[in-house]
């Protein structure tokens, strides 16, 4: 039995260690985002973007699924929804401080951004949502939305300059009320009367040039 048990011995071993040269070579496949953003230049990243702004997260809410983009996993995805105090505007058209982000789960292949943290300022390199039940902005995890860290920002400045600050848009204007005319309407005798009396005037003093030149004649 002693030969025979160390047979098996040596085929078990010899398993485990194979079967732990595949899962290790599968590990990296299977880790692998469907994006590499530490392979995208930040150049790209900023050029793919629809907006960049700061801001800070103000709240966070989970949704309900909505359909994932082409080549994610599954039919449906869940999304965080963000509510953002924007501050700084370096592309695109963001009008108000209160925006909208919205993320996915940090699942495979997708590797989304997940959950947000309130409470942080952030950099958002995002797309205008234009999935079904998302509104404002979306970052799938391969934008480049981070902690708005000194060292990134400046990364960003020195690509798309400082920025604007991003200001509420003005009132509307206020309604002015004109006083209306309540008086009586002027009759037509009345406004006649001033040219009337011109015309009177005129004849008068035609008739008295005709007497003068008769006279003198």
């Amino acid at each position: 039995m002693g030969p025979v048990l160390a047979s098996v011995r040596r085929l078990l071993l010899a398993a485990l260690v194979v079967g732990c040269f595949v899962t290790v070579g599968a590990a990296p496949a299977q880790a692998a985002c469907s994006c590499a953003e530490a392979a995208t230049p930040l150049m790209a990243r900023l050029k793919a973007a629809d907006a960049v702004f700061t801001g800070t997260v103000t709240s966070v809410e989970r949704l309900g699924s909505v359909p994932s983009a082409p080549g994610g996993v599954g039919a449906a995805s869940r999304v965080f929804t963000q509510q953002v105090e924007a501050e700084t505007v370096y592309k695109g058209r963001v009008d108000a401080p209160a925006q909208v982000v919205t993320t996915t789960p940090q699942v495979r292949p997708t590797c989304g951004l997940g959950r947000l943290v309130s409470g942080e300022r952030y950099v958002f390199l995002v797309q205008a949502a234009g999935t079904a039940g998302a509104e404002g902005w979306s970052d799938d995890g391969c934008a480049g939305t981070r902690l708005a860290t000194d060292a990134y920002v400046a990364q960003v400045e020195e690509v798309l300059g400082s920025g604007d600050p991003v200001t509420p848009p003005p009132p509307p204007p206020a309604a002015v009320l004109t006083d209306v005319d309540t008086d009586a309407p002027t009759s037509v005798g009345r406004a006649v009367a001033p040219g009337l009396a011109l015309t009177l005037v005129g004849l008068l003093g035609l008739v008295l040039v005709l007497r003068l030149r008769s006279r003198r004649r």
